[in-house]
């Protein structure tokens, strides 16, 4: 049997005039019989809701859902149809209703738990942890009307929830308080919703409702529009959203996307790729979160595959401008801001939600899971490394799955721009790839004007294999049976299926302020790369340089540049190139001397030079009686480094062979502009 039941309930109220007593429709109009009218908010509403079920109600602001609420709530009742609940019902619809100001915390605990159907002995025995989830205990035996607002709200929402009744009726109350009682407060539905509650649940929350519920009704100026499961009746919703200036529907081929008021759906074949959250966009400025949906929008240019829109933010002089358009199984929005004057913008993202059906991740050169959301995920969960800047990834589904791949691929011309990769929390249930930017103090201000920030490509026609095959292959060159593999400010070496080089693999280190400055801390732009060329920049976050790799295939082996862009004037007490190697490799050789790699020993903690002699030369050796000779050659003008063997500490377990450049009695001064700190090649003889 349903635990609630509607039939054909309506709800109007009688509309007062501007003169209570004379006026029109006043009081004297009523004595003279004069005839009435009405307001209806609510009419013909006709449902039923299961027991343990999560209802959600959803619909624009003067629909009806509140009053809805109210009248399952008892606060007012229907004026006609037929409704009947079986059960006792908590709402938190307006916390702190039946709160006395005079009375103390406590006081009110007892009083409002009484309102909500509780016994003292019911209030006992939940007191504690009623005090405990408000955070108030301190606070408890103060009188309410010295609470803050969020205090007040906190205790309200911590007595309704710990009243145990059948039937909860929740209206936008998951916003109360700060971020980090809005979790607890989210996870506390969650646990009533396992625990087999009746939820019914009202928000403008679209994630949420989809993450809560389990089915969801539509009502639009007072009567249902629509009932079904949660994607459809959302995915309907947002079809409908809005006014006609704030939305657009384009299409191409078997593709549509669906703009409203700051959120873009995509859609392929009438299935909903994104999650109900869509892509969205917020800006943080002055320690404030600033969303783009809370913009007032228009749409400037409609066409039948592309749209124009404008959000004029209303809390902060800047209006978002966004470029949509479609081509075949490719979306590309263009995300820009213009300032009415000098603004300051700390972070700014592009968040691109996407349904859980999505299992794997493939991250510029990475790859791996999705792990199962689980209740005690309140917060998003990063799945790779964000120190590189990371342009590129992509989202694959189970085999068989009527969901495409989608590989996003993010163009811009600012810098610390990246991809960020997430698992969404459990209220959510999405996956979300995120363009974020962190801006230094230093470009933290947007101009008066137009400031592009970035373009994001969607292509959901490329394979599952080709993407696959894509991983690690964007950064590589194949030279016969050699494989050169650049990754996070490191040259990777595969000799046919071999790697030959180990843990830091090649990379470079600059020792600045009595501080070593490895390339792979370093953070590295978008690479370039063609069949015999790698070239990319990675940007110190430390001190004011960019380094930039130019890798070139030569005959047995690759030819390395490495430049120095100087933004201030810069002191360097000494740097290096390396080459870590595998412990297979027993001997070394230079110019001057040769030797052994002796075992590494356990609980080695530093790195052992090997040489005795430290003349500056211009090439050395490592020998391997499995692996191929691996030769380090410098040609670095005006510069003639020391070349030196090294045991690696027991923890990497590696040989290097290493250019290290050493000055004499000043360190190194850099003066602004490029300067080439390296020039060689690394040979590798089978």
């Amino acid at each position: 049997m349903a635990i609630i039941e509607l039939d054909n309930v309506g709800k109007r109220y009688a509309r007062r005039g501007t003169g209570m007593l004379f006026g029109r429709r006043g009081l004297a109009g009523v004595l003279r019989g004069d005839a009435r009218e009405f307001s209806e908010v609510l009419r013909g509403i006709t449902f039923k809701i299961e027991a343990g079920e999560s209802f959600g109600v959803i619909g624009p602001n003067g629909s009806g859902k509140s009053t809805l609420l109210k009248i399952l709530a008892g606060v007012t009742a229907p004026s006609s149809g037929r409704i009947e609940i079986r059960g006792r019902v908590a709402s938190l619809l307006e916390l702190g209703a039946g709160f006395h100001p005079l009375l103390t915390g406590r006081e009110n605990v007892y009083l409002n738990g009484r309102i909500l159907g509780m016994s003292r002995a019911d209030v006992n025995r939940v007191f504690d942890h009623i005090v405990a989830f408000s955070g108030i205990g301190e606070f408890i035996d103060n009188p309410v009307e010295t609470y803050s607002s969020g205090m007040y709200v906190r205790l309200g929402f911590s007595v309704a929830v710990h009243a145990n009744p059948d039937i909860f009726l929740v209206d936008e109350v998951l916003a109360v308080g700060d971020e980090e009682f809005q979790r607890k407060c989210r996870q506390r539905i969650i646990e009533l919703r396992e625990q087999g509650k009746t939820i019914i649940f009202v928000s403008h929350d679209l994630g949420l409702v989809n993450a809560l519920c389990d089915h969801v009704l539509l009502l639009g100026s007072g009567q249902v529009i629509s009932r079904g499961t949660p994607q459809q009746t959302i995915d309907y919703y947002l079809r409908q959203t809005g006014t006609p200036q704030e939305k657009h529907t384009f299409a191409c081929g078997g593709l549509d996307a669906v703009f409203a008021r700051g959120r873009l759906s995509l859609y392929r074949d009438n299935t909903e790729l994104t999650a109900p959250c869509g892509l969205q966009a917020e800006v943080y400025s002055m320690e404030r979160c600033h969303l783009a949906h809370e913009a007032d929008w228009r749409v400037v240019e409609r066409g039948p595959a592309h749209c124009l829109a404008h959000g004029r933010m209303t809390r902060m002089p800047m209006t978002h401008i966004w470029e949509m358009r479609l081509e075949e199984n490719k979306l590309v929005w263009d995300f820009s801001v213009e300032c009415e004057r000098p603004v300051p913008i700390s972070v700014f993202n592009a968040n691109l939600y996407f349904p859980s059906v999505y299992t794997e991740w493939l991250y510029g050169e990475l790859a791996g899971e999705f792990p199962e959301v689980l209740p005690t995920d309140l917060a998003w969960n990063l799945m790779a490394n964000s120190v590189v800047l990371c342009h590129s990834a992509a989202l694959l589904t189970r085999q068989g799955s009527p969901y495409p791949p989608v590989d996003v691929r993010l163009e811009t011309q600012l810098p610390n721009v990246r991809l960020l990769m997430f698992n969404g929390d459990y209220v959510s249930g999405t996956r979300v790839l995120q363009a974020n930017a962190v801006l230094p103090a230093s470009q933290a201000q947007f101009p008066a004007g137009r400031t592009r920030l970035v373009t994001l490509h969607f292509d959901l026609g490329a394979s599952e294999d080709a993407l696959r095959r894509r991983i690690g292959m964007d950064h590589s060159i194949q030279a016969g049976s050699l494989n050169f593999r650049f990754d996070s400010g490191a040259l990777h070496i595969m000799y046919g299926d071999t790697e030959i080089t180990k843990g830091n693999h090649v990379y470079a280190s600059m020792l600045v302020g009595r501080l070593w400055n490895d390339s792979g801390f370093l953070q590295w732009g978008p690479v370039a790369s063609t069949a015999d060329r790698i070239s990319v920049t990675g940007v110190s976050r430390r001190f004011p340089f960019r380094l930039r790799w130019e890798f070139h295939s030569v005959q047995n082996g690759m030819r390395v540049e490495l430049r120095m862009e100087v933004l201030e004037a810069l002191d360097v007490e000494e740097y290096q190139v390396s080459v870590m190697l595998a412990p297979e490799y027993a001997h070394w050789e230079t110019e001057f001397e040769a030797g052994a790699f002796p075992d590494v020993p356990p609980g080695q903690e530093d790195w052992q030079h090997l040489n005795r002699n430290y003349e500056p030369g211009k090439r050395i050796s490592a020998q391997s009686p499995s692996h191929p000779r691996i030769t380090l050659h410098s040609a670095a003008p005006g510069r003639t480094p020391r070349m030196t063997p090294i045991n690696a500490s027991h923890i990497e377990n590696a040989r290097a062979i290493q250019a290290l450049f050493v000055p004499g009695r000043t360190p190194f001064h850099f003066e602004p502009g490029e300067h080439v700190l390296f020039d060689g090649v690394i040979a590798i003889e089978a």
